[in-house]
């Protein structure tokens, strides 16, 4: 399992904005067909959701189902955190969201302990309240703040340091990246809607647009 942890640290990179140059722009639009290549060959989410593996919120019969592939060291997804509590208040009953974990080890070294932290508290049936913790931080996640965010939840400190000394969800972060790079991930935070994936760079308002188009046309 740590070899895997170096194939995560050079299997994606993030994305970037381009800086306004026009060498810049040319690169960004290469990258653009890139990604559009890869998504191209991926085929829609993979492997479909399944309630004893994925995190899951919202209604099971909901209309939109909105997938994330996220890293919780990175900025853009932070930005897609409060995006999403948006959608959720506004779609009540219509969307169901799942996060499945792809962290950059490259650029975001703190990024699979945190996950493994909320899988951890995800085992005393707290993920989401550890997700969310740790998305209201700035990228703040050192080894204690995350058992501090645990302590704040309350949770069996023994065990939560124990499952975490002995990476015991270490493998559910493995195959949660693994399925991203079979669907096509890469880079954070990428989207899944009703098991297709939208194909552009994260904005709030697009991410809006095409929820609510998915509404629309269910």
């Amino acid at each position: 399992m740590r070899a895997w942890r170096q194939h995560a640290k050079s299997a994606a990179a993030p994305r970037e904005r381009p800086s306004g140059s026009h060498a810049d722009g040319e690169l960004d639009a290469v990258n653009r067909r890139w990604r559009r290549k890869i998504v191209s060959h991926a085929g829609g989410l993979k492997p479909h959701l399944d309630p004893n593996h994925d995190h899951l919120r919202g209604p099971e019969k909901a209309t939109v189902t909105l997938v994330e592939y996220g890293d919780y060291q990175s900025p853009a997804c932070i930005a897609a955190a409060q995006a999403i509590e948006t959608l959720r208040e506004r779609f009540d009953g219509e969307l169901r969201f799942a996060f499945r974990h792809f962290p950059l080890g490259a650029t975001h070294p703190l990024a699979l302990h945190a996950a493994e932290a909320a899988e951890a508290a995800g085992a005393q049936g707290r993920f989401w309240e550890m997700h969310d913790l740790i998305y209201q931080r700035d990228q703040g996640l050192e080894p204690a703040l995350l058992r501090k965010l645990a302590n704040d939840l309350e949770l069996d400190l023994e065990r939560f340091d124990s499952e975490l000394a002995d990476e015991t969800h270490l493998r559910h972060v493995m195959e949660d990246f693994q399925s991203g790079v079979d669907s096509g991930v890469n880079g954070t935070p990428t989207f899944f809607i009703n098991k297709e994936r939208i194909d552009w760079d994260f904005d709030v308002s697009t991410l809006e647009d095409e929820v609510q188009r998915a509404s629309r046309a269910a």
